[in-house]
């Protein structure tokens, strides 16, 4: 069987790290190694490390990270150091049940995948479930390479890849993220270049408590009710569609940068990006006439098409036909 290193990236967080820790030294299949990467915490983090690497059943190696004052940062100085097949991210503040690294190194041999991801229960600060699954993933599943939803990738928390995808990466080089006033994360990067060029594997199984606590360097939104979404629908601009447009033109180049000879994905990302534009100049469109065309010619280019085929769903369709008719 493979190796596999547990990877966390630490600062300041004192009030969760010694209970993370106790989960990873329950879990039924121990880690080979386990790499904590600190960015320079001012609390007692440091030192409850220190004490559980003494007593831990599995080798642990905590380094000084880079204090770039960026999580991703951090996580991928530590991944740098991980010497192990596997590589399972780990959230300072999150609490992995102990089946967790079993059940998911078991699934990567068996389907002979680089990535996976499973889903987690989402809890408040205190670990008490909120009652809500994220990312909920419905069923176990292979993906084929450009299959599924590009621009809303799995958690740091409930991936696991094997660790040859890191050493290629041109770290510096990766993008801006489209959501996000800065480049995207290390489990960002390798999801999108996972998506790109690999198989991967969801697996249902609800594998971590997944804490919000208000200080989480990434968090989730609190999910919206049906007429909430419609509202927000109907409310979107066209600045939005630039803007995703332009973040998809640059995960395309990035793409193609690590990798020329992919063109299939490269071409999709093409693809995705026009599609932007093309809904962006919709919502730009000053006349109903206008926007009858650009739907046409929309549906002509299979924009509506499957959400995991790279198009825009039918609910987009729903959208645009709604404010084709009331001038939206």
């Amino acid at each position: 069987m493979p190796s596999i290193a547990v990877v966390i990236a630490t600062f300041n967080g004192e009030e969760w790290l010694e209970v993370q820790l106790q989960s990873l030294a329950d879990q039924t299949r121990p880690p080979d190694r386990l790499v904590i990467s600190d960015d320079g915490s001012t609390d007692s983090t440091v030192r409850i490390a220190q004490e559980f690497a003494r007593a831990a059943p599995f080798e642990v190696e905590i380094l000084e990270g880079p204090r770039a004052g960026n999580y991703g940062e951090n996580f991928w100085f530590a991944g740098q150091h991980a010497d192990a097949d596997i590589i399972a991210w780990c959230d300072q503040d999150d609490f992995w049940y102990p089946q967790k690294l079993q059940r998911c190194e078991q699934l990567m041999v068996d389907h002979g995948v680089q990535f996976l991801s499973h889903s987690a229960l989402v809890t408040d600060a205190y670990l008490a479930s909120t009652g809500r699954i994220f990312p909920e993933h419905r069923r176990t599943r292979v993906l084929a390479p450009l299959v599924g939803d590009p621009l809303h990738v799995a958690y740091g928390l409930t991936t696991l890849v094997r660790s040859e995808f890191l050493q290629s990466v041109p770290w510096d080089e990766r993008p801006n993220s489209i959501w996000f006033d800065r480049k995207i994360g290390h489990d960002e990067t390798i999801a999108l270049l996972s998506f790109a060029a690999t198989r991967r594997l969801e697996i249902k199984d609800v594998l971590v408590s997944y804490r919000q606590h208000g200080r989480n360097s990434v968090g989730i939104h609190k999910a919206n009710g049906f007429f909430e979404n419609v509202r927000q629908a109907l409310g979107t601009e066209s600045a939005q569609y630039s803007r995703i447009a332009a973040g998809v033109g640059r995960y395309g180049l990035f793409v193609a940068a690590c990798d020329p000879q992919n063109k299939k994905a490269i071409n999709y990302f093409a693809t995705y990006q026009a599609r932007c534009v093309r809904r962006s100049a919709f919502h730009q469109s000053p006349s109903r006439l206008r926007r009858l065309r650009r739907i046409i010619v929309a549906l002509g280019k299979g924009d509506y098409g499957r959400k995991s085929r790279g198009s825009f769903g039918v609910f987009a369709f729903a959208r645009d036909a709604v404010a084709l008719l009331i001038g939206t």
